[in-house]
């Protein structure tokens, strides 16, 4: 008898539209490859394309806001126990209030489950997929995936996974501190695959170690086939950051901790965009334009191959990133792989990829100007032989723990073993 065609629907928040979401890029083919048909469902709906995918891929573009339809069913779906279990874990286990803020988070979270649940059953008819071969991928743990959740749960043939990155793991980001339905997903879904054991850790807290048979860790990753390992300018200390320019990515750390070398030639590009570029390129104006041995530029958005582009044909002494919270960065990773040592803060899973005079440095989170301005130097001061020595730990850490060839088919031979018909 032949084997169904494997159908993968991959709930993304924008791929492959826009410029967020550059991590995919890595990971696509690998599912391309893998998969006999492909659906995407993204709720960007504004912005053009920016990626290549194959034809054949099917893309449905929806808003992220529940109809009102389905606004009025989640009130109405106040005491069924879903929503109940849940009021129990924000009070006994989250020790949260469930207040008006709180309710309207977890009441529209489930308005969207209840409409990607119907989404979902009306591709199945219209496609003509066979849900024993049917595949759900959420990109993030959101509100996308509690209606993954939901289907699943009245569909147990279905394969259903998500991957956890950062804000959709971590409480204390959002506002109020609550992110809902993570016992309800954690139960329903196969495998949640969390991209740092930092994230895995935080999980099984939140839920008592409950769902530890449905987590595990999967590692993002980059691709560097030229393997190259960068070498030191001399007299010039070249430094690189890349980021979204919003708060939590302190970017202003970087220009304040410029300001107090005096006495080292420095070139700082920054690679990024985002609302605070008019704020941070007046800063850097004050405190860097008068300093006759830093230079630097804001060089704005650019696509993942241009800033991979760019390491390849620049020499790079030092990558700096100072967020106050991260998952995985995978600016780091990349930077990594062509060996260039890091300056990074201990939050989310960074420690998990830099350690200490290895392959880079961590900062506290709650560093200082000062403090980053003291590591740069520490970095520059070291012999040539030393600065060697890290370049060379940062291409074998990221071989053996950020490849995209090895992460991502683990990844995948490790989902096509969940579906219960042994497809793998």
């Amino acid at each position: 008898m032949p084997e169904a065609a494997k159908t993968l629907i991959f709930l993304t928040d924008s791929f492959p539209f826009g410029t967020a979401e550059t991590f995919i890029e890595n990971e696509f083919p690998f599912l391309v490859d893998t998969f006999d048909r492909i659906f995407i469902i993204t709720h960007n709906q504004k912005d053009a394309k920016t990626r290549t995918i194959p034809d054949n891929i099917e893309i449905i573009r929806i808003p992220y806001r529940p109809a009102f339809k389905y606004k009025v069913l989640s009130v109405l779906s106040y005491f069924l126990p879903t929503i109940q279990q849940e009021l129990s874990h924000i009070k006994k286990e989250f020790l949260l209030q469930p207040n008006k803020e709180i309710l309207s988070v977890l009441l529209a979270s489930y308005a969207k489950a209840l409409e990607i649940n119907d989404l979902l059953n009306k591709m199945v008819a219209n496609y003509q997929i066979d849900i024993r071969s049917l595949y759900l991928y959420s990109y993030w743990m959101n509100d996308i995936t509690s209606g993954t959740a939901l289907f699943k749960g009245k569909n147990p043939e279905v394969t259903a996974i998500c991957r956890v990155h950062r804000w959709d793991v971590y409480f204390e980001t959002q506002t109020p501190p609550y992110l809902p339905l993570r016992n309800f997903m954690l139960e329903a879904l196969d495998k949640v695959f969390c991209i740092s054991q930092d994230a895995y850790g935080y999980l099984h807290k939140l839920t008592n170690g409950r769902y530890d048979h449905h987590l595990a860790i999967s590692r993002l990753g980059t691709f560097n086939r030229n393997e190259i390992i960068a070498r030191s300018n001399e007299g010039m200390l070249r430094i690189v950051s890349c980021s979204n320019l919003i708060p939590l990515k302190r970017v202003h750390l970087i220009i304040e901790a410029l300001a107090f070398i005096t006495d080292i030639q420095i070139d700082w590009r920054h690679f990024g965009k985002g609302p605070l570029e008019s704020e941070l390129k007046k800063l850097a104006s004050v405190k860097l334009s008068a300093l006759p041995n830093i230079k630097y530029a804001f060089e704005g958005q650019v696509s993942n191959t241009e800033m991979l582009g760019f390491y390849k044909n620049n020499k790079v002494d030092l990558f700096i990133n100072v967020s106050e919270t991260e998952g995985i960065p995978v600016s780091i990773i990349e930077a990594g792989s062509f060996g260039v040592p890091v300056i990074g803060t201990l939050v989310g899973g960074v420690g998990e990829i830099l350690s200490e005079g290895e392959n880079g440095f961590l900062l506290k989170p709650s560093c200082l100007p000062r403090e980053v301005a003291d590591t740069i130097i520490k970095f520059y001061r070291l012999n040539e032989s030393e600065k060697r020595k890290i370049r060379e730990n940062a291409v074998s850490i990221w071989q053996k723990n950020y490849s995209a060839e090895k992460n991502y088919r683990n990844f995948l031979s490790a989902v096509l073993n969940l579906n219960p018909s042994g497809k793998a």
